[in-house]
Formats: structure tokens, C-alpha cells, sequence
């Protein structure tokens, strides 16, 4: 399943699609990451993500790298998540928010939660702009120095390499069509 994940990463790469769905699945993936999973904003976002205009693969397996490593961030998330709740203009408008039936589902209250989606939100115009540029550069100099390397040459040789390749051509190709 890995293996196929990065198989249409890699696809994604090399395809003709728009680097700004790359770029934005990155965003989208990095923000996910920062935010605590369990809450009704993180599981709102994921399925955001699924009725966007984002590659999916590029998402889900840039969140899965990056989520292990989001407990690094905790005390800087508490810390900004502290000072946006403790805001006294916000008080008022957080009590309210907090006594809607459904809002403490949302975690919104948790400093945890708040932080991760602010820094989220702060870091989802860089990301994407550098993943973005990250695909230009691959594309434009990057695919072909590789693609000429002799492990990536036996690599790709490989039988289970080649029809991982060719499932993923279909799929792009039938993706196309319906679009």
C-alpha cells in the first residue's frame, strides 16, 4: 500500500497536473498535521479535504509523514494557543461559542487545538508556495538528472514497478476521462 502511495506521488510529479494541486495538498497536509486528530475541526477538515481540489495522494501521505513528528511542536502550538484564548476581547464571543450544543465537540477551547489550527492556517500560504516552486524545479531540471541515475533506471525495470506504473496510467487516464 506505501509503495502504491508513492508510486502516485511520484505519477503526480511527472504528470500534467497543476503544480498549485500539489502545492495545496501540501498546505492542506501540513495544517492537518499540526492540529490534535479527535476533535470535530480536525475530522471536519479531513473531509474537506476529500471535496477539494487537491492531489489526495500528495495529502494523505504528507500527513502521514509529518503527523509522528507534530508532538515536536506541542509547547510552541500551547503556547500560541494560550494567547489567542486568553485574548480578552475574545472572551465573551469564546464563552458564547463555547455554549452552542455542538461547539465543545470541536476542541476549539483546547490550547492544543487552537494553536494548531492558527499555525496551521499562518503556514498554509508557505507551504504552498514552496511546494508549488518545489514542483516547477523538479519538473523543469530535476526529473530528467534523475530519471537518468542508474538505480532509478533498474529500479523502474522492476516487474511489480512496472505494473504499479501501468495501474496508475489507467487510473489517471480513466480520471481524465470522467473529468
Amino acid at each position: 500500500m506505501i509503495v502504491n502511495a508513492v508510486a502516485r506521488v511520484v505519477a503526480a510529479l511527472n504528470s500534467n497536473r497543476r503544480p498549485g494541486e500539489i502545492g495545496a495538498a501540501a498546505g492542506c497536509a501540513v495544517a492537518l498535521a499540526l492540529i490534535p486528530a479527535g476533535n470535530l475541526i480536525w475530522i471536519a477538515l479531513f473531509v474537506a479535504l476529500f471535496l477539494v481540489k487537491v492531489n489526495l495522494s500528495v495529502a494523505l501521505l504528507t500527513l502521514a509523514a509529518l503527523s509522528p513528528f507534530a508532538g515536536l511542536t506541542d509547547p510552541l502550538l500551547d503556547s500560541i494557543g494560550y494567547r489567542i484564548l486568553t485574548v480578552a476581547a475574545l472572551q465573551g464571543p469564546l464563552t458564547t461559542l463555547y455554549n452552542l450544543p455542538i461547539a465543545p465537540f470541536t476542541g476549539f477551547n483546547n490550547t492544543l487545538v487552537a494553536g494548531g489550527l492558527a499555525l496551521g492556517l499562518v503556514l498554509w500560504i508557505p507551504v504552498y508556495a514552496a511546494a508549488r516552486a518545489f514542483v516547477q524545479i523538479y519538473r523543469n531540471t530535476l526529473r530528467a538528472k534523475i530519471a537518468a541515475l542508474p538505480p532509478v533506471r533498474w529500479f523502474v525495470k522492476l516487474p511489480i514497478v512496472q505494473r504499479i506504473t501501468g495501474w496508475v496510467r489507467w487510473a489517471n487516464g480513466a480520471y481524465s476521462r470522467v473529468r
